[in-house]
């Protein structure tokens, strides 16, 4: 008797894109980290460093969460578009946030790293507050769907 679950023949794409956007994830922190520490840690301060490396990968990790929850989620995410386009816009905005602080905050005002800190910080909740209340339409847009 066989008792390994049988996969279906649909789920067979959505695991080879997962596992593409897996590879691209693994790519983009091992470039994050070779940016991070190559370009930014001889020329920048050591809290500064950790901090920017930290919220890049914080977007960097919004981005592949979002997608592989859409991969995994299959035929109720197709539904569901204009709330994935709407957490990828916010996950895309956060890391042109986080870039922009970078470079403003980081390399050209040179603020102290306790305000740059904050400003990460404040610019992480915003960003975790609206991809919450889009999960939060989600599944009410979900629980909707199933009831009608």
């Amino acid at each position: 008797m066989n008792t390994e679950p049988r996969l279906e023949q649909r789920d067979e794409p959505a695991k080879g894109f997962a596992r593409i956007a897996t590879f691209l994830y693994a790519v983009s922190l091992l470039v994050t980290s070779a940016v991070v520490f190559l370009l930014d840690f001889p020329f920048g301060r050591p809290g500064h460093t950790w901090i920017n490396y930290t919220v890049l990968l914080f977007g960097e990790s919004f981005l592949y969460g979002i997608v592989l929850y859409y991969l995994v989620n299959g035929q109720r995410s197709r539904k569901l578009i204009p709330v994935y386009l709407g957490m990828i816009t916010v996950a895309g905005t956060y890391l042109v946030v986080v870039l922009s602080f970078i470079l403003i905050f980081s390399w050209a005002l040179n603020v102290s790293v306790v305000s740059y800190a904050l400003l990460q910080f404040i610019a992480l909740g915003i960003a975790a507050i609206a991809i919450g209340l889009l999960a939060i339409y989600m599944k009410n847009a979900e629980s909707q769907e199933q009831g009608a």
